[in-house]
């Protein structure tokens, strides 16, 4: 059986992690779609159970927060339309791109993060 795209990613990139701990890595996508930031989190080993879910997410947002530091927001998309489906993970980015017609009708979870809105005082 073919190795998962994101167990090669865990096996195989960890030059490009941004953080990892013993139950997740956190990485940029290798597909930008226009973003300045796109990233994602995917658990190390294919998981079932909701309690390491939820401790997952609540890493993703706080690594957002600090990530997304130029921007005022950033989204977390929900698994809805996920291309991989068997291997846990999320995807975040910023509001501008490509995609973002599909990022605005994927459900998600908006985070303010360190950024300012470019308002003039």
């Amino acid at each position: 059986m073919e190795e998962c795209r994101l167990c090669r990613i865990i096996n195989n990139e960890n030059d490009k992690f941004l953080y990892e701990d013993e139950f997740v890595i956190i990485v940029p996508t290798n597909k930008m779609k226009g973003h300045k930031k796109r990233i994602m989190i995917v658990s190390k080993s294919h998981l079932d159970n909701n309690i390491e879910i939820t401790t997952f997410e609540d890493i993703f947002r706080k690594y957002c927060y600090e990530y997304f530091d130029e921007e005022p927001t950033c989204i977390i998309a929900s698994p809805e339309y996920a291309t991989i489906t068997n291997h846990w993970h999320r995807i975040a980015c910023d509001w501008i791109g490509e995609d973002m017609l599909q990022c605005w009708y994927t459900p998600h979870l908006a985070i303010k993060t360190k950024g300012k809105w470019n308002r003039s005082e």
